[in-house]
């Protein structure tokens, strides 16, 4: 509120007025001289380049006036009406009061938020219900909210509003979303065809002007009857002559299944030959599930060996390998032209052979456990090969366009780095990827977590696993590598010694944005490389011997 147009219940003493402005005091400060002014008329005092009281003309050093708090005082003790008296505000109060009062006062001027208009704050209510023309108002025809000033509008899209028919037939007040119902129906002036439609009869007319058409048209509907009559009489006579069609060739048919029942006989024939060949690959299936079994303990011996022995030994198992998938696939060719020979007859006689296709097809899923062994082995070796045991691993992502779309269809959302040790006796851990991203990185980023697994020094190494993991995708252009430090919470369950085998990944969902890694170089020959450091400057426990 403005102190200007303020007036108060008791005359004013001089001294309270402003000797230049000639008002109640505002800020009163007070010169070295011992006069005071409002605080804004002695700046304007001090911007003359000598400046004197206009009281007794004494110079008025500008660094020796201050803030007079004690006149300052007496002017906000002072009673006053309010600024809105006039309009019929009865407040009474002090000076210092009146801002305050101003901020609830019925009186002052308010704008209204919809429609921007100027009133009292006692009106503003009243306007809002009942003038503002940005008001809401209810459809009474649909219920829908809509402003005052578009309801007009509104009525002409109402699904609701009442309109009279639009073909003129004198039906009145229909809701704008039943008068298609209406005129599909009722309505006398709608186009409606005829019931013989269907028959060939081609009337199409008004509703009422029907009924006159189907009394004056009863011989031309008969005729159209008995034409139609005809037509379906001619179609029964063309279905009974290609009933007798089928007939014949089911004939035909019988004599053919007579042929394959002899061709059928010559092929179980064929078929016992075979007999032998199949129990001699089951034999020769037993035998590879025991080199399996030997293989698989060489293997533990490699996981647990160093140097040329795992070098020697490894190369014995790829060579056993390789003499085992040169087998499966000899046995395979030969399954598939046993299985060819044979014929597909129809079901009856497949019920006389039905001991023979279980044996073909049991002789079938034991290689394809074969090949999945062989399969499992070659993996395991794979993963001796690259294995790390100083806490540092490089990670080769091949064909890496084709797992992020694999990603992307959510065929594979996440692929895993081979198992990697931090010390020779210590953690077994792996990294794993999502090229389409994971939780806040999911469609945006690259997300990159590790992951401790369960291994065979487990209880000998101290736990929580606390140790500092660095990541590095690898810029192959060599201008800037991504580097991020992944530091284990040790309250999580990420940590802790592994139950299954493994725990659930942590890392860095939003590890590097799909963006960047398509303008940099961190991918070439459809390559990507991610280095792995795990901190082991202070290794912990069993770690540091």
């Amino acid at each position: 509120m403005s102190k200007a147009k303020i007036k108060f219940l008791k005359r004013l003493d001089k001294k309270l007025l402003c000797p230049l402005c000639q008002s109640v005091f505002k800020q009163p400060w007070q010169t070295s001289c011992g006069h005071q002014f409002c605080f804004e008329c002695l700046q304007a005092l001090l911007r003359a380049a000598s400046p004197t009281c206009p009281i007794d003309g004494n110079t008025i050093a500008r660094d020796s006036s201050f803030h007079d708090k004690c006149c300052e005082r007496e002017v906000l003790d002072l009673p006053c009406f309010c600024q809105y008296e006039a309009r019929g505000c009865n407040w009474r109060g002090e000076l210092r009061h009146v801002q305050a009062h101003g901020e609830s006062c019925e009186y002052t001027d308010v704008v209204c938020r919809e429609c921007k208009s100027l009133m009292e704050r006692r009106l503003l209510e009243h306007h809002k219900v009942n003038k503002c023309i940005n008001r809401r108002s209810q459809c009474i025809h649909c219920g829908a909210e809509v402003r005052d000033s578009a309801l007009k509008d509104h009525f002409k899209t109402c699904t609701k509003f009442p309109i009279n028919c639009i073909l003129s037939c004198g039906k009145e007040a229909i809701p704008r979303d039943l008068m298609k119902d209406h005129m599909t129906v009722e309505c006398p002036n709608s186009e409606v065809p005829c019931h013989f439609t269907l028959y060939g009869c081609k009337f199409k007319g008004k509703r009422d002007e029907l009924q006159r058409h189907v009394e004056a048209s009863i011989k031309s509907h008969l005729d159209l009857l008995n034409q139609s009559s005809y037509e379906l009489k001619v179609r029964g006579q063309e279905m009974e002559e290609g009933l007798a069609r089928l007939q014949s060739k089911l004939s035909g048919c019988g004599k053919q299944i007579c042929r394959q029942n002899e061709q059928l006989a010559a092929s179980n024939t064929s078929i016992q030959m075979q007999q032998t060949k199949i129990s001699k690959a089951e034999r020769e299936i037993c035998e590879q599930r025991e080199d399996l079994d030997k293989l698989l303990r060489d293997s533990k011996l490699v996981e647990n060996t160093q140097g040329f022995v795992v070098s020697l030994q490894m190369d014995e198992i790829l060579e056993t390998l390789r003499e085992n998938e040169t087998k499966a696939t000899q046995l395979k060719r030969e399954l598939s032209r046993l299985s060819s020979k044979i014929p597909n007859p129809y079901e009856p006689r497949r019920v006389h052979d039905l001991a023979t296709d279980h044996r073909l097809e049991r002789a079938e899923n034991q290689l394809s456990s074969h090949e999945t062994q062989l399969s499992e082995n070659s993996l395991q070796i794979e993963m001796l090969e690259t294995t790390s045991y100083d806490g540092f691993y490089i990670w080769k992502i091949d064909h890496y366009s084709r797992k992020y779309q694999d990603a992307l269809s959510e065929r594979t959302a996440s692929i895993y780095s081979p198992p990697f040790y931090v010390g020779r006796f210590g953690y077994k851990v792996s990294v794993r990827l999502d090229p389409n991203g994971d939780g806040i990185g999911k469609g945006t980023h690259i997300s990159l977590f590790f992951v401790v697994m369960r291994g065979e020094y487990d209880a000998i190494l101290p736990w929580p696993f606390v140790q500092k993991v660095h990541f590095r995708l690898v810029d192959q252009d060599k201008i800037r590598d991504i580097v991020k430090t992944y530091h284990p919470d040790p309250n999580s369950s990420s940590t802790k010694r592994p139950t299954s085998d493994m725990n659930i990944a942590s890392g860095s969902p939003t590890f590097v944005s799909q963006v960047e890694v398509r303008k940099g170089g961190y991918i070439r020959g459809d390559t990507m490389f991610i280095k792995v450091t795990v901190d082991m400057a202070n290794p912990p426990g069993e770690l540091a011997r």
